[in-house]
């Protein structure tokens, strides 16, 4: 457990430092230095293919993850497992880029009209997708070998900073925006020698063969089987994830599609908190699910959503009144400023959402995890014909009510399931004493004077507002009691610093 620990410690680590340069990066580094236009076509690169290698690794790193253990024995190289991992994922790279240039005709001319730019480019997500189909598939093969910080800190720290880095050489003038670009996509071809190296210094990167034994009876077929199956669910992830950014592209054009990112992406710092909660419980939610124990599963599943309310309900409260200093600080932020309501409707549902706990991972490892992916290829096709009916109407407004709407109806029906299934509700009577603090401390926001926005004032009011949301939030929290754990962890650190 010893090397668990160590690893999941340095990743963590890794992972928010990623996040910390992703912020400063997408709010200020790009919307400094880019236009509207090449931010949007940057990122719309970027989250297509994302989209694209969902399938493209046709399930292989959730194969990896699953059957690994069959195969673990590094006397004999793994059983030959590693050629098959990067085999499989090359069929499907090549198979991708067949259909991709067969439909390039019909991509240029969805684009052609409101964004013509992304034609000029389009070709880069070939490249793009395959380099990041074997990055996640050599990710697995190191996790597998209980390795996650060196991965987790070349795809959180190292891809971010050569983003970073790239853009700032752009705007300093030292390279054409093509050149960047071409750059950003070699960045990521990159991080897979960087992970090849790693492995072989690690003294795992074994060439053998994989036995033919293995892959000539039914466990071939069970691992092509599951492959199969879960990348559906991959699928379905990332069209609700970044279908609406194309969609808006290609209705309402690239500036659009940059307000609409800037703004989801200012809406996504609320989900921050989740991701620790949720790593910090699975491993005893698993064991509560294996064990039945739905006393324990209701109990964790409890006190999740509460946490995970008061983290998502103060980093919310924190965004919201100060939103509109935070778009006057930005870079051209009269322009992103018009996706403000696109903040308001996005971190609204994931308040929502987060708040109703651990409703994913329990039906995921549970043996209804089958439905996991229904619900989610379900919610793509309601996000797309939502997007489909709303962006050509309202713009990038459409596609934030497209995309809350989306998300409400993906948490109401795990919620709903989990209910049924485990006689488990996420909410209780603390629940709605959080969403009183939240609401009278927003309400307070209102009678802050109205004053002539400067750089100064306006970062010197978002300080002040934030300290005193901080410190109302945290007294209310703690004095009503509302958190045993929050509470248990404020007298502990009290007593410390009283000693």
């Amino acid at each position: 457990m010893g090397i668990v620990v160590r690893q999941s410690l340095k990743a963590g680590l890794g992972s928010y430092i990623g996040v910390g340069i992703g912020i400063i990066n997408q709010l200020y580094i790009s919307t400094e230095f880019l236009s509207v236009e090449q931010l949007a076509l940057s990122r719309l690169l970027l989250e297509n293919c994302l989209v694209f290698s969902a399938f493209a690794h046709l399930g292989t790193p959730f194969i990896a993850d699953k059957f690994f253990g069959l195969f673990r024995d590094d006397e004999n190289q793994h059983r030959g497992i590693l050629p098959f991992l990067l085999f499989l994922p090359f069929v499907g790279g090549l198979l991708f880029t067949v259909i991709y240039l067969i439909f390039t005709p019909e991509i240029k001319s969805y684009f052609l009209g409101e964004s013509p730019m992304i034609v000029k480019y389009h070709f880069l997500v070939i490249p793009w997708t395959l380099f990041w189909i074997y990055i996640t598939v050599l990710e697995s093969y190191c996790r597998n070998n209980a390795r996650i910080a060196v991965p987790g800190f070349i795809r959180e720290v190292y891809l971010k900073l050569a983003n970073v880095l790239l853009i700032l050489m752009f705007g300093l003038g030292w390279l054409s925006f093509d050149l960047m670009l071409y750059l950003i996509v070699a960045s990521y071809g990159l991080a897979i020698v960087f992970l090849i190296i790693y492995i072989k210094k690690l003294g795992k990167l074994y060439w053998r063969f994989p036995d033919t034994s293995v892959l000539t009876t039914g466990l071939f077929k069970q691992m092509l089987g599951y492959g199969s199956f879960t990348l559906l669910g991959g699928i379905g992830v990332n069209l609700m994830m970044f279908i609406d950014r194309s969609m808006i592209a290609g209705e309402k054009g690239l500036i659009s599609t940059g307000i609409f990112i800037i703004a989801a992406n200012i809406a996504n710092i609320i989900e921050i908190p989740k991701k620790a909660i949720a790593q910090i419980s699975i491993p005893l939610l698993s064991t509560a699910l294996l064990n039945n124990d739905h006393k324990q599963i209701r109990t964790m599943n409890q006190k999740s959503a509460l946490n995970q309310m008061i983290a998502g309900g103060v980093v919310f409260l924190l965004i919201w009144a100060s939103i509109d200093d935070i778009f006057y600080l930005i870079p051209k932020g009269d322009t992103y400023g018009e996706g403000k309501y696109v903040v308001l409707f996005l971190a609204l549902v994931k308040v929502f959402d987060i708040a109703t706990g651990l409703n994913s991972e329990i039906i995921l490892y549970s043996r209804y995890f089958r439905w996991a992916t229904l619900f989610i290829v379900a919610t793509a096709v309601i996000s797309f014909s939502l997007n489909l009916w709303l962006i050509p109407i309202y713009g990038f407004i459409g596609a934030a009510v497209a995309t809350a709407l989306t998300t409400l109806i993906y948490s109401v029906v795990r919620m709903t399931f989990v209910w049924v299934k485990f006689d488990v509700l996420p909410f209780t009577i603390q629940s709605l004493r959080v969403v009183l603090i939240i609401a009278v401390l927003y309400a307070g926001t209102f009678i802050i004077p109205e004053y002539t926005r400067t750089i100064f004032t306006a970062m010197g009011m978002m300080v002040l507002r934030s300290f005193l949301i901080l410190v109302l939030f945290s007294t209310a929290i703690v004095g009503f009691n509302v958190s045993e754990e929050i509470t248990g962890l404020f007298n502990g650190l009290r007593t410390r610093f009283l000693k």
